[in-house]
């Protein structure tokens, strides 16, 4: 999804996605993708996965509500992300 739609779909100053996506990038949780003039925002599953792994096993450890972590995966449709 490019910066633009993704400001306009959440509703946020583009300072403060931009503060957002900062953070994910820091944490590499999400990749830039330049194309052209357009940035778009890319997902990072594996490390998404690791981390709710790591917060599974370290912060839910031994109770029974947090239950096991569901692994992220892209959305299967035909539009382009």
């Amino acid at each position: 999804m490019s910066v633009g739609e993704l400001r306009e779909l959440l509703g946020l100053a583009p300072a403060t996605l931009t503060a957002h996506l900062n953070v994910l990038r820091a944490a590499a949780l999400v990749h830039d993708q330049r194309e052209g003039r357009v940035i778009r925002i890319r997902a990072n599953y594996l490390q998404m996965n690791g981390l709710l792994a790591y917060l599974t096993e370290n912060c839910c450890a031994g109770v029974a509500e947090c239950g096991p972590a569901v692994a992220c995966a892209p959305r299967k449709t035909g539009a382009s992300q």
